[in-house]
């Protein structure tokens, strides 16, 4: 094969996923590691296993120490408990036959020890986590000078029927900070009509983000017409509701994305399409869910202190870096194995 990156994916995508940079997405990993040919046609020679099943294909290659293999992300409540000291070399043999291994936490860690993995195979502690690298934004731009300086909120990706209970939290909150600033992008842009109306139903003044030309606080919505904008509101808004949440709705967004530009993230209870990250980012005060319009504004209110915003900022921050020394060892792991291959 040319490529140089293969990769399979968890059983959880409905469709196959598309791919940003040159790798080979061949498919569902049950699909192809229960194919007995997977190795001989594809030929890797470095073997990544996210945390999940462990086939017996994939693990009776991996015993054989062909191929350089690493086990990451290995989370807690998905290893095997040591219940019976009858299945121990079993386990053992499991996750010792991995050359390097990464856990979740010091409890998964534990718990590899004890099911007798050596010590010296777990190299680090905390998931690997992924963002996006901040795109410019210069302080000229109009926005900017429009927007500097007042209080700010995002409800980003909002589905047509989240409109009324994001403008309904909103008009709360204004009742205790007349300042207060949201900025709205829909997840269908011809939903338009339907946000204006409700604006004039409850007696919101709203103004396109991208038309507006002149400042002052008489505006108290903004509302963006490109979603490629959501990359520069996050910046301007240091809390970001996301939406698509409340219910199963359209497409939700990657909340890494926010979190990566230091923003506080709040959302609805279904965040079935990222569990894991919406997950940690709860864990260490990133994010709250909430259910209501009521809850909503009650959070809003609370950060409107800048402090209390920034906290929130700073976990989310503190969370999407926490796994990249992890990410960084295990990618100098695989170019020196690559390069000794090729002097030996």
């Amino acid at each position: 094969m040319k490529s140089e990156f293969l990769i399979t994916y968890g059983e959880k995508f409905i469709e196959k996923p598309i791919s940003l940079y040159d790798f080979l997405i061949v498919g569902k990993i049950s699909d192809q590691l229960s194919n007995p040919n997977f190795f001989k046609r594809y030929d890797p020679k470095v073997v990544i296993c996210l945390d999940g099943p462990l086939p017996y294909l994939l693990t009776s290659r991996i015993r054989k120490k062909k191929y350089l293999s690493i086990f990451a992300d290995a989370r807690s409540e998905n290893l095997s408990k040591r219940r019976l000291r009858i299945l121990t070399n079993l386990k053992k043999t499991e996750y010792n036959d991995f050359d390097f291994i990464f856990t979740e936490s010091e409890m998964a860690a534990s718990q590899l020890f004890k099911n007798s993995v050596d010590e010296h195979k777990i190299k680090g502690m905390g998931l690997l986590q992924s963002s996006i690298a901040p795109l410019p934004f210069s302080k000229n731009d109009n926005v900017f000078s429009i927007l500097k300086g007042r209080p700010m909120w995002a409800a980003l990706n909002i589905h047509e029927r989240e409109i009324d209970f994001v403008l309904k939290a909103h008009r709360q909150v204004l009742r205790a900070a007349f300042q207060y600033c949201l900025i709205i992008s829909l997840s269908n842009p011809k939903t338009e009509e339907v946000l204006k109306e409700h604006c004039s139903k409850l007696d919101l003044r709203l103004s396109a983000f991208e038309e507006t030309q002149t400042p002052g606080e008489a505006t108290q919505i903004y509302f963006s017409k490109e979603p490629a904008n959501n990359i520069k509101l996050m910046k301007l808004a240091p809390i970001v509701f996301n939406g698509n949440t409340l219910e199963t709705l359209d497409q939700q967004e990657d909340p890494l994305i926010p979190a990566s530009l230091c923003c506080g993230i709040l959302h609805g209870p279904n965040t079935n399409a990222y569990p894991i990250e919406y997950k940690g980012l709860n864990s260490v005060g990133a994010a709250l869910q909430v259910q209501s319009s009521n809850e909503l504004a009650i959070e809003l209110n609370k950060l409107y202190s800048a402090d209390k915003a920034a906290n929130m900022g700073i976990a989310a921050l503190d969370f999407i870096s926490s796994g990249a020394e992890n990410t960084d060892k295990i990618v100098e792991i695989v170019f020196d194995y690559l390069k000794d291959r090729e002097i030996g």
